[in-house]
């Protein structure tokens, strides 16, 4: 099929699907194409050195190599449409990561999240204001984390762990936190599992807002995400997971 294609089949006088055995009865044709001849060449050579057996199935992997035993990664990478790694993905796609988490933050990373912004452009009548500080228009940057809610929120959290490269800035954040850091590995978790975290907490907030649900205090949600990577390092633990041992040790100094 690689070779001759669907309409190679039709000349060949083989169906796409043959077996083995198919091709053993198959009566040799002369073709205007050279290739479709070498490859009648070749299937007499098979037959006059065919031993009786059973067919066997075997799966192609990405470099196109036969293997007798079936792969789900190789099946995929075989399959899948390939695309140059997005630079942020690290801050996105990282073990022991919440998957609500990550999803709201791949939409974030990509401008896909119903910002009053992006809403002003579907209808200009739409009310593009930020419903946690009232400016006029809510963009994502402002969002996140330049609010003064949000601001708050992060500022809180973080300053602690990120120091003298403290930032509210969306596009300095992405920066640090997919960069070549050399910060330690429980301090990248640290601020990615925040970062998303944070991400999450932020928008789901904002949406209640915007469907007339009461408002939650910052000091509310600061206590909330406290308690989310909190709770993170406790599971990691208890799943076995011994890379950031001294996670809780380390929030526990950022924080008091």
């Amino acid at each position: 099929m690689d070779v001759v294609r669907d309409g190679g089949c039709i000349d060949m006088g083989i169906v796409t699907n043959g077996t083995v055995a198919d091709c053993l009865r198959h009566r040799r044709r002369h073709h205007r194409v050279q290739t479709f001849n070498r490859i009648e060449v070749e299937i007499e050579k098979f037959k006059r050195n065919w031993v009786q057996e059973n067919d066997i199935p075997l799966w192609r992997n990405e470099k196109g190599k036969y293997k007798k035993v079936f792969s789900t990664k190789e099946t995929w990478l075989c399959i899948r449409e390939k695309h140059l790694p997005c630079h942020w993905f690290q801050a996105v796609w990282f073990k022991h990561a919440t998957p609500k988490f990550s999803f709201i933050t791949w939409l974030a990373m990509r401008g896909r999240l119903s910002t009053g912004e992006r809403m002003q452009k579907w209808n200009g009548n739409v009310d593009a204001s930020c419903v946690l500080c009232q400016e006029p228009l809510e963009t994502q940057s402002h969002l996140f984390f330049e609010c003064p809610y949000s601001t708050q929120v992060w500022e809180t959290l973080m300053k602690g762990v990120l120091r003298d490269q403290y930032s509210a800035n969306w596009d300095i954040l992405v920066s640090l936190l997919t960069g070549d850091s050399r910060w330690s590995k429980t301090k990248l978790f640290t601020a990615r599992y925040m970062f998303q975290s944070a991400i999450h907490t932020i928008w789901r907030e904002r949406n209640k807002r915007r469907h007339g649900e009461g408002s939650v205090p910052a000091v509310l949600l600061i206590q909330r995400l406290d308690k989310n990577m909190r709770n993170q390092f406790t599971v990691i633990r208890r799943r076995g997971g011994k890379e950031y041992e001294d996670g809780m040790t380390t929030w526990f100094d950022t924080r008091y």
